[in-house]
């Protein structure tokens, strides 16, 4: 994944949580995904990656497929589960350097590193006066030296997983707590977390859904017939 492809899906999931809809339920419902843009309860910036006896223990695959509802064979990684504090042991707020080391030691090497640069150069609103964004494929880890994690440090801020192919995605099966991953249906995301909220969307942000802050994604369409899971988004980005 580019960071030009990420710098995107960072910026829309802002748009995404702040469309208005028509019914009263649906006003209600954008209210709550709008609140994602609010600032969340900071991380310690003490907050460390796991040392390498961890890291050794979380390199392991599981035999069992994915619980994406897409079939495949390959084993799920393990050790990066999604969540809103964070990607596995890597917490928001954590120093950024330990965090890359963490997953390239389950990931291996990152596919591409923009290095730290302006965020004025990318021509995006991103926080800090610093930001970095490193990229295994299909997912990527946004650093910043200011954001609701933390300030005063190059820190984790945000990662974003796909979008792609659910049964092609790199690094492949990061799931949230309860399984729930790419390329499952939204019946799915509301069977396993029924306070979710799921929005249609317009045609600038299109279909998204929340879990809870710092924890939303992107869907194909909002029916819970039809749509499906194509992006997670952790953390606060670019354009918040």
């Amino acid at each position: 994944m580019t960071t030009r492809r990420v710098l995107a899906v960072l910026t829309i999931g802002v748009l995404a949580v702040t469309v208005s809809a028509c019914s009263d339920e649906q006003s209600s419902a954008e209210s709550v995904l709008s609140s994602t843009t609010s600032s969340v309860a900071a991380t310690s910036t003490t907050s460390t990656v796991p040392g390498s006896s961890t890291t050794s223990s979380t390199t392991s695959t599981s035999s069992t497929t994915s619980t994406s509802s897409t079939t495949s064979t390959i084993p799920a990684v393990q050790g990066l589960e999604l969540s809103s504090k964070g990607l596995g042991d890597a917490l928001f707020g954590a120093d950024a350097d330990s965090v890359v080391d963490y997953v390239s030691a389950i990931l291996g090497t990152p596919t591409n590193d923009s290095g730290w640069a302006d965020p004025l150069t990318i021509g995006a609103p991103c926080p800090g006066t610093q930001i970095r964004f490193v990229d295994w494929n299909d997912l990527s880890l946004f650093f910043t030296d200011n954001s609701p994690a933390a300030t005063g440090l190059r820190h984790f801020a945000a990662f974003t997983y796909g979008p792609a192919f659910a049964a092609n995605i790199d690094p492949y099966g990061l799931a949230t707590d309860l399984g729930l991953s790419v390329g499952d249906a939204v019946s799915t995301l509301i069977e396993r977390y029924p306070s979710a909220i799921v929005s249609s969307g317009d045609e600038i942000s299109g279909p998204a859904f929340y879990i809870e802050d710092g924890l939303v994604g992107f869907l194909t369409d909002a029916d819970p017939a039809s749509g499906v899971i194509i992006s997670f988004v952790g953390g606060y980005g670019c354009g918040e």
